[in-house]
């Protein structure tokens, strides 16, 4: 299905009210008339729930209406996944839009693009490549040419069950110089925390997780990171190459937060909706609260945020098919 198919798809449900064509534009015009729930699918305290209830306190503060926060974290964010697709497409409940292609491969849940309407991004966390202080690891080549000769030789920490945001872009990466990834020793962690406390005793090599939570034992003289899958260096510490210096080409991939509803949201319900968060992000307050915390601000209207959303299903399916050696 094309996009201009599927957003047609989307949008079309969204005309028929009450058994009539009455306009569901003119019926929501006046959005937000009352309380919009927000869905967070992750745990409070973390990433996701910071940079939510930010959005959230800026979308309320502008708009006059409260902007609840629920956090829905259990089966790995399927159910907040499940609460508002499955909700009416009228703009009240709508949610966190993060990496979820991997649950459909694994058999976990059945999502595509076409059970969301893709709202906007308004955040993205490069993945980085970090050794121990003391590792022969020296740069992304060095890593590189290791696992050509051996793909099993490094132990790489990576999130759940080797299928998480920092892991795909690495593995697509790795897939694309020629290495043998079927043959790679994945370590499946229960989160970064964790990974890195492994990395500083000696229990893996690599570790893949964003730089901001490495500081503290990279500060310590523990943990040293050796590129970011970013365009550019990011400001948090500029001293880190990005993996395109070293190897000559980009690679580009992490974790990244976006605002989504359920499939067949009206289009000029999105645009509103879209423009109120735009007005957020560009907020000093909230672009001031992402930078104490070491969170990249990073935009994508409606539609490069759908297109966005079928490329991340396109590349975890190669990765994954590539995992499985298919």
């Amino acid at each position: 299905m094309t996009n201009r198919t599927r957003a047609f798809s989307r949008y079309a449900a969204g005309f028929l009210m009450a058994g009539g064509l009455l306009s569901a534009s003119a019926a929501m015009a006046d959005w937000p008339e009352r309380p919009v729930t927000l869905i967070v699918v992750a745990g409070a305290g973390g990433g996701s729930d910071y940079t939510m209830r930010l959005l959230g306190a800026e979308l309320e503060a502008a708009l006059g209406k409260p902007f609840t926060i629920v956090n829905q974290a259990q089966a790995s964010g399927i159910v907040g996944y499940t609460t508002y697709t499955s909700a009416a497409a009228d703009g009240y409940t709508l949610g966190q839009l993060s990496p979820i292609a991997q649950f459909k491969l694994l058999g976990q849940a059945n999502f595509t693009p076409d059970n969301f309407t893709a709202i906007a991004q308004f955040n993205a966390d490069p993945s980085a490549i970090h050794v121990a202080k003391n590792s022969e690891i020296t740069d992304m080549k060095v890593l590189v040419d290791i696992l050509k000769a051996d793909p099993g030789k490094l132990r790489i920490s990576c999130g759940g069950s080797c299928n998480a945001s920092w892991d795909i872009p690495f593995v697509s990466m790795l897939l694309d110089q020629g290495v043998d990834v079927t043959k790679l020793n994945l370590i499946p962690g229960p989160g970064s925390a964790a990974a890195l406390q492994e990395l500083a005793a000696g229990g893996v090599d690599v570790v893949l997780c964003s730089i901001p939570e490495t500081t503290a034992l990279a500060e310590a003289g523990i943990v040293r990171s050796v590129a970011v899958m970013s365009e550019e260096r990011i400001a948090i510490d500029d001293s880190i190459p990005t993996v395109k210096e070293q190897l000559g080409k980009a690679y580009v991939g992490g974790t990244w937060r976006g605002i989504g509803g359920p499939a067949n949201m009206d289009a000029a319900l999105v645009a509103k909706i879209e423009g109120a968060i735009k007005q957020a992000v560009e907020s000093e307050k909230f672009k001031t609260g992402m930078e104490a915390r070491g969170f990249g601000v990073a935009w994508l209207d409606h539609a490069a945020f759908t297109a966005f959303l079928d490329s991340h299903f396109e590349e975890t399916i190669k990765v994954i098919n590539a995992l499985k050696g298919q």
